[in-house]
């Protein structure tokens, strides 16, 4: 019997009390109208019942069956106001009585403590749908901790510690205080962290209310999935050890906790994984583009010198000019070539992120556009830029290298004295760059291959002279790197235009 069915309560006392005596008048009343002995009878069952099912526990329903014979003996048998029985088969009556009222008190209490675990049951598996669903939805451990440490304050009322498992970091802490609990910073004691680290290592609950480290204030559990541990809750059992049913629906909390967690391990080592694949497949691509682009202009500039110096004076001047144009055009190739593969080695090969610092945004045009015109002495280049001055978190010197690179593209496939656009602008919190050309525009054949370094079936990639370039798949790469997005289309008015976009913003995400 549990302590609900002993505790006494005056007000459960006064009810029973008042019932019995309201049973009472009325069995007076039948008596006055003569009614039958047995219709009292019935009248002193149902206050029982009725006790039983408006009052806590069983103690009070097996009183007042008892009280209902005293009663009924006393005051509706003859001789009255004695408890002593004429009839001698009124001694059998009150036992049957008795043991009615008993059995029916006993039922009431019963369908009563069904119905309320049944609610329970109900309340703690919505309780445990809601926190799956959240958990379903929340992505990162810190996430993870910091909803499940605030569901346990709400459902315990204790403060709680979790203790998670990064991958090459170690154990993480994450704690969160309850109102209730104001003496909890125990828990992030060094004697606390032990039974954590004990809990964590053999995967069995330990500390207060157990028989291991008992002498810990916190309760521990460790979260498990496919006999690997991959992290420790602690409760606070400062003001009292949780109870049986309160540590079986933690442990099933804990089950849904564990498989977030691992769903959330599972998510990075895929992510890991595609990194990877990724730069595996830039590094590949950057292999055959190197192979195949570098030995066009060597060969050029080799030819170009055998021919100058195998034909001496009997070459005219005009072709040793032409000769000499070539081998300068084949080496300023070949310098552009090497500064976007020094850009693309700036980006941190293990994480695909760059150092940022705060850049404006027109300075770093102002930069491309004097380096490109130097190169293109002879092109015509129209800046707009934002009467505001966007400072943008940015590798400066990679961002420059995208717009070289877009402008260099766009001079070549324009007219000649055809102008070409650079325009800034901001659009909510991105800062968006536009190159475009007056050219004939992509060729919609082309269009899913832009941004590519190596193009399936033969084809060659829209930014190529020679060989298959890579210039706008570096732009691509340098661009995902600073979290940003880049697109390319056709004008209405002909020409093509090459757009990125870059957060203004510092986030931990871009930052």
């Amino acid at each position: 019997m549990s302590k609900e069915n002993l505790v006494l309560s005056w007000g459960d006392i006064f009810r029973t009390i008042g019932l019995l005596t309201a049973a009472t008048v009325i069995c007076y009343i039948l008596q006055i109208f003569h009614i039958g002995n047995q219709n009292i009878i019935m009248v002193y069952i149902l206050s029982v019942l009725i006790v039983s099912r408006i009052t806590t526990g069983y103690a009070y329903g097996g009183a007042a069956s008892l009280l209902s014979v005293i009663m009924y003996n006393y005051f509706f048998t003859y001789p009255y106001y004695t408890l002593k029985s004429a009839n001698q088969e009124y001694p059998i009556t009150f036992v049957i009585m008795f043991i009615i009222a008993l059995i029916t008190s006993a039922l009431t209490n019963r369908i009563k403590t069904q119905t309320k675990l049944a609610v329970e049951k109900e309340h703690r598996t919505q309780i445990l749908y809601d926190i799956n669903k959240e958990l379903l939805k929340t992505r990162g451990t810190d996430n993870i901790a910091a909803l499940t440490n605030e569901y346990l304050i709400k459902l315990f009322g204790r403060s709680e510690i979790f203790y998670s498992q990064e991958p090459g970091t170690g154990l993480k802490v994450t704690f969160m205080q309850s109102d209730i609990d104001e003496d909890s910073a125990f828990m992030l004691q060094e004697d606390e962290h032990a039974v954590m680290e004990w809990v964590f290592i053999n995967q069995k609950v330990a500390g207060s209310g157990t028989d291991i480290l008992m002498e810990s204030q916190a309760f521990y559990i460790p979260l498990t999935s496919h006999n690997k541990t991959l992290g420790v809750i602690g409760i606070s059992c400062i003001n009292g050890n949780l109870d049986q049913s309160n540590r079986s629906f933690l442990q099933i909390i804990c089950s849904l906790v564990a498989m977030a967690l691992e769903m959330q391990y599972l998510s990075d080592e895929q992510h890991k994984i595609l990194i990877e694949s990724e730069k595996e497949k830039m590094r590949s691509n950057l292999l055959r583009a190197i192979s195949h682009d570098l030995r066009t202009p060597i060969t050029g500039i080799l030819g170009s010198c055998s021919t100058i110096l195998e034909g001496g004076d009997q070459i005219s001047k005009e072709t040793h000019d032409k000769l000499l144009y070539n081998i300068k055009e084949d080496s300023q190739w070949l310098i552009r070539m090497v500064e976007n593969l020094l850009s693309v080695t700036r980006i941190n090969a293990g994480t695909m992120s760059v150092t940022k610092l705060s850049e404006a945004a027109e300075e770093i045009i102002a930069e491309a556009v004097s380096r490109i015109r130097k190169r293109f002495p002879d092109s015509i280049i129209s800046v707009v830029i934002p009467d505001e001055l966007l400072m943008v978190p940015m590798d400066g010197t990679l961002i420059e290298q995208v717009i070289i690179n877009l402008l260099e593209n766009a001079i070549k496939h324009s007219p000649d004295n055809s102008p070409v656009e650079v325009i800034l602008k901001k659009n909510g919190q991105y800062a968006v760059f536009e190159v475009s050309d007056y050219g004939k525009g992509i060729a919609e054949d082309d269009i899913p291959y832009l941004f590519e370094s190596f193009v399936p079936n033969g084809k060659r990639s829209s930014d190529s002279t020679r060989g298959m370039g890579i210039g706008l798949s570096i732009c691509m790469s340098i661009i995902k790197a600073h979290n940003g997005k880049m697109e390319a289309f056709n004008k209405n008015t002909g020409g093509a235009v090459f757009r990125f976009s870059l957060p203004i913003e510092w986030s931990e995400r871009n930052g």
